[in-house]
């Protein structure tokens, strides 16, 4: 048998183990290969004849460096933490640690806002502090805003509330007392006249005389040189005011055959007796208006004549009518020129003066 070489018996080397193996760097590396996705473990390969695996000891391995077989790899990577292990949490999550991270520059932004806000509020305070003490305590006056021009506004001109006068007391001519009563002619027409003096005669009794005190619409009294023109249209206030005082005394007579007013009138100091009597001759007995002096319709009138009245017996001039009783009648008693509807009312007039 011809010597042939021995055979060796060789035993091919068995492929190295695969371990899987997951390391700081290789969860960096996976994390950044699967674009956020978990972490997959590094593939370690291990030769089982290298050396002899005590089971009793534990087996550290080594993942290559990352980032040299990687495609687009920049590297080196920078480590991403230094003291603590990788979580174990899913990417999607943050741990307590990163929340407690992320607050921090919020809390340093309100911090830095809150200080902000003290710092305002203090120069507010200061600023309001230093005007209560230079314009207020010590008395001195801010600086006046600028003067603007405006276009010039209508005046308003508010009317005085008009003055009521007080009522004036009147002054009878009476000298014994006679009963008065009170009549207001707000417009002094005839027709107002005798619905005044009307209205004192319904309730003067029979044979008996009352004084009517009339007054105007703010209670002044009534003016003769005002009252007289208005019975006898042909005369002229001016004139009456230049003989008589405006002051008079206005009556009603009431008997069986009527109601008939009668007028008291007082010569001014300015005029004389004969000037008055001239006046009351010329411009009475002229007069086509005698009929206004009357309540009621008197009738038909007579020329004047002269005649006497009353105890004293004065001079009077009269003109009778045809209604029973009426009488136009006119006379002087001292410096008073008294006018009467009657006879009768004439001498109930005179007993009083």
């Amino acid at each position: 048998m011809e010597n042939q070489p021995e055979e060796k018996n060789e035993i091919p080397t068995p492929p190295p183990a695969k371990v899987s193996v997951r390391t700081m760097q290789s969860d960096i590396k996976s994390i950044q290969e699967s674009g956020g996705q978990m972490p997959q473990p590094y593939i370690a390969e291990i030769n089982p004849l290298a050396k002899e695996i005590n089971e009793s000891k534990e087996v550290s391995f080594q993942a290559p460096a990352l980032g040299s077989n990687v495609s687009g790899y920049s590297g080196p990577e920078e480590p991403m933490f230094q003291t603590k292990p990788p979580s174990s949490l899913p990417p999607g999550k943050k741990t307590e640690s990163t929340e407690k991270n992320a607050k921090v520059p919020q809390k340093k932004s309100k911090t830095f806002m809150r200080i902000l806000g003290i710092i305002i509020l203090a120069a507010i305070l200061g600023f309001g502090g230093y005007y209560l003490t230079t314009n207020i305590i010590k008395g001195k006056k801010a600086a006046p805003s600028p003067i603007v021009s405006a276009l010039p506004e209508a005046e308003i001109i508010i009317p005085a509330p008009e003055k009521i006068p007080t009522p004036v007391a009147h002054v009878s001519l009476f000298n014994a007392p006679v009963i008065q009563e009170e009549e207001i002619i707000s417009v002094l027409t005839l027709e107002n006249i005798n619905n005044a003096l009307i209205a004192v005669a319904n309730t003067t009794p029979a044979n008996n005389l009352k004084e009517v005190v009339l007054r105007g619409e703010n209670q002044t009294l009534i003016n003769f040189s005002e009252f007289l023109p208005v019975l006898l249209t042909e005369l002229k206030s001016e004139e009456i005011a230049g003989f008589f005082e405006d002051n008079f005394t206005a009556v009603v007579f009431s008997n069986l055959n009527g109601q008939w007013p009668g007028y008291i009138a007082k010569l001014k100091s300015t005029a004389t007796i004969d000037q008055g009597q001239a006046f009351a001759r010329q411009n009475l007995e002229s007069s086509a208006n005698l009929k206004n002096i009357f309540l009621e319709e008197p009738g038909a009138a007579t020329a004047f004549k002269d005649g006497l009245a009353g105890s004293l017996a004065i001079n009077t001039r009269y003109a009778t009518f045809s209604k029973p009783g009426a009488a136009f009648n006119y006379g002087w008693i001292n410096d008073n020129l008294v006018i009467s509807a009657s006879y009768a009312g004439l001498l109930e007039i005179l007993k009083n003066l």
